[in-house]
């Protein structure tokens, strides 16, 4: 452990067990503009030999800003904060995760804000959600979104929903603590959204808009140490999300009394509900009905094409038979042509076969069967 100089901020970055991030985390760090910090890494109870190798990497740039402690037992994430406060001194705290990154002017641009505002208690920014995976040194980006992209300031009002400032985005005043305490090391997770429940009940926090300029690294399948708490331990999030919204209630109601009025409420919320599920009832009925209209326009269509293809079938057939038949009929006209060649033919013959006094002949007896023949019909 060295001597930590005086400084104006205090950035303090929890890690355990994962050299790869936190590597990444120091860069981010000391990649800064503003010079004016001290860096506390928080190694709780993960193996010393990484984090020290780690911050040997960066000694020669650090000059003596980075103060490591090694806690011997799991204090758990959220007391590691605590530990963090504990081991610095400064104007201005601001909690850099191993697994996350700033853009070099966030220190520069969040201390002027708290400068030029006094009546501050703290101020965020604009935040990236970095979505990513680790193959042992590898660190691969797969996708970016901004993170609450309609925010426009931070607000008690929309806090007490869902924590839209997470610790990578929020400068704060040291001061604050003196008023709100420290963070609740009984929550394993989530503490830091009660922090900033605590906080914007007694001060106003500052937002600054424009390009990001903290990026909240995340990895949807990584497991172990690796893994996130958000996502690793979502539903730990989502009891201690009730836990703490308990916390508060009954807090409430012991010293304000207002069970009445919650009451009141609650009772609202049951009528919304069951308007909810009579609607929900309307739209099913709604979609049966239009369930059944569709099946029954299928069967209709289904009907019509098997008419359609009934018709071209006896289409197909009656012009088969009319194909037949015109084929029957020039079958008998040709043989009646061939008849006819053959007449001509043997007229032919028998009338350049003969002499002259033959043809005569041959005339006057063909002249006497057709006679013959006529007064046979005569008769």
């Amino acid at each position: 452990m060295s001597t930590l100089p005086q400084a104006k901020v205090a950035v303090i970055t929890r890690t355990k067990n994962r050299p790869v991030l936190l590597r990444r985390a120091l860069d981010s760090v000391l990649a800064q503009s503003f010079e004016d910090y001290v860096l506390v890494v928080v190694n709780d109870a993960g193996d010393r030999g990484p984090v020290e190798q780690c911050v040997a990497e960066v000694s020669e740039r650090a000059r003596g800003r980075i103060h490591v402690v090694h806690n011997e037992r799991s204090a758990g994430r959220e007391a590691a904060m605590n530990v963090g406060l504990r081991n610095s001194e400064s104007a201005y705290v601001v909690v850099h995760d191993d697994d996350d990154t700033w853009a070099p002017e966030f220190l520069t641009r969040t201390v002027a804000h708290l400068e030029a505002t006094p009546d501050d208690g703290g101020v965020a920014v604009r935040t990236e959600v970095v979505y990513e995976t680790v193959e042992g040194e590898r660190i691969t980006t797969d996708r970016r979104e901004i993170l609450a992209s309609n925010m426009t300031d931070v607000t008690l009002f929309e806090m007490i929903r869902r924590n839209y400032a997470p610790p990578i985005s929020l400068l704060y005043r040291r001061a604050v603590h003196d008023t709100v305490g420290g963070y609740a090391e009984d929550l394993p997770v989530l503490a830091d959204w009660d922090f900033n429940l605590r906080m914007l009940q007694h001060y106003h926090v500052g937002f600054i808009d424009g390009p990001p300029l903290a990026f909240w690294h995340q990895r949807e399948n990584a497991e172990g140490d690796l893994g996130n708490s958000v996502i690793a331990a979502a539903q730990d999030h989502t009891s201690f999300d009730r836990t703490i919204r308990d916390r508060y209630l009954r807090e409430d109601v012991r010293e304000h009394d207002h069970l009445g009025t919650l009451l009141y409420l609650t009772e609202l919320i049951d009528r919304g509900d069951q308007l909810t599920r009579i609607r929900h009832d309307q739209n099913l009925s709604l979609l049966h009905n239009i369930n059944n209209q569709v099946a029954q326009l299928t069967n209709d269509t289904d009907s019509r094409m098997h008419e359609a293809n009934q018709l071209i079938r006896e289409q197909n057939t009656a012009l088969a038979e009319l194909n037949r038949n015109l084929v029957s009929q020039n079958n008998r006209i040709v043989a009646q042509f061939e008849q006819l060649t053959q007449r001509v033919v043997e007229l032919e013959e028998l009338v350049f076969a003969q002499t002259p006094r033959e043809r005569l002949k041959s005339w006057k007896a063909l002249a006497r069967r057709k006679a013959d023949a006529l007064g046979r019909r005569l008769r």
